[in-house]
C-alpha cells in the first residue's frame, strides 16, 4: 500500500467559533512499517503484546498522577528508544489521544520510520520560529495519534531546545481538549546536555535500556543526570533473556519500584 496523504484545505469550528485548519491525515506504508518493526498499528499479535503492556502501565500512571507529558529515552544511541517511542505512542493511540513529539534534533528518524514527507515542515521548523507547531503535525490515519517529527538534523540543537518555543509548545498542549498523553522522543541521555534541556518541560521519564550493552555505571549517571524529573518505567530491550522473542527484540517494562530507578 502506498503512503497517501490529504492535504485538502479542511477547517472546523473550535469552542471559541474560530476557524482552525484540520491537520493532514496520513497513511503510512504498511510494508515500510513492517520493514522498520513498526508494530503498534497492527492488530493484536505476539509482538504487539509488549506495547499493551507498557500502555497500561504508563496510562496508570497517567490517571494515578495527572501527568501527561513522558520522554522516552536511552542511556546511549542504538538502544531502541526511538523504537519504543514510536511503538508505544502508536499502542497509545489506539485508545487514547495520543501526541508523538520527536525532539532528537540531531539524530532524527521517527520521520524515515513513518515515512513522513519530507517537504512536510518538522519540529526544528517550529522551534526555529518559522511556522506554528500545528503545520508541523500529521495525523496517521484511523488512529488517534498527531506526530510532529524532526525534518532535518540541526547541529545547533541546544540553541533551539533552549528557545522559550519549546515551554510554550508544553504547556498550551497540556490544555488542549482530550488531555492527550504526549510522548516524547529524546535524545539520548550521556550524548551532550540535550535532554536536560528537555527534562525541564517533561513529567517523566521513560528509560530504555539494552541487556548486556548499556553498562550499570552510564545508566546511574543517566538516572541522576535527570534528577529531579523522574524515572516512571524502564524498558529493557532485546533481551537475550526473554523466553520469547518477537522479531528479535524482547521487552520488558518495569516500573521504577522494579527497575530501582527513583
Amino acid at each position: 500500500m502506498q503512503a497517501e496523504i490529504d492535504t485538502a484545505p479542511v477547517v472546523r469550528l473550535n469552542r471559541a467559533n474560530e476557524d482552525v485548519p484540520v491537520m493532514p491525515d496520513y497513511s503510512p506504508d504498511r510494508d515500510l512499517l513492517a520493514a522498520n518493526l513498526v508494530v503498534g498499528f497492527e492488530p493484536m499479535n505476539e509482538r504487539v503484546h509488549p506495547f499493551f503492556n507498557m500502555r497500561s502501565q504508563l496510562l496508570r500512571a497517567v490517571h494515578s498522577s495527572g501527568k501527561r507529558v513522558f520522554g522516552v529515552t536511552s542511556v546511549q544511541p542504538g538502544n531502541g528508544k526511538t523504537h519504543i517511542s514510536i511503538n508505544l505512542a502508536a499502542a497509545l493511540s489506539r485508545i487514547y489521544p495520543t501526541i508523538l513529539i520527536e525532539l532528537d534534533l540531531r539524530r532524527p528518524s521517527v520521520g524515515n520510520r513513518l515515512g513522513l514527507p519530507q517537504l512536510q515542515p518538522g519540529m526544528d521548523d517550529y522551534l526555529m520560529g518559522t511556522v506554528p507547531w500545528r503545520e508541523t503535525c500529521l495525523r496517521i490515519h484511523g488512529f488517534d495519534l498527531t506526530v510532529s517529527r524532526v525534518r532535518d538534523p540541526r547541529d545547533n540543537a541546544e540553541e533551539l531546545l533552549a528557545s522559550p518555543r519549546l515551554p510554550d509548545l508544553i504547556a498550551s498542549l497540556r490544555g488542549i481538549e482530550g488531555s492527550p498523553v504526549i510522548i516524547v522522543d529524546t535524545p539520548p541521555a550521556l550524548v551532550n546536555d540535550d535532554l536536560m534541556l528537555i527534562s525541564r518541560v517533561i513529567d517523566g521519564v521513560v528509560m530504555v535500556v539494552q541487556e548486556a550493552r548499556t553498562p550499570k555505571r552510564a545508566l546511574l549517571d543517566a538516572i541522576n543526570s535527570l534528577n529531579p524529573t523522574p524515572i516512571v518505567g524502564s524498558v529493557l530491550n532485546m533481551s537475550i533473556s526473554s523466553p520469547q522473542q518477537h522479531h528479535d527484540y524482547g521487552y520488558y517494562y518495569m516500573p521504577p519500584e522494579r527497575s530501582g530507578a527513583r
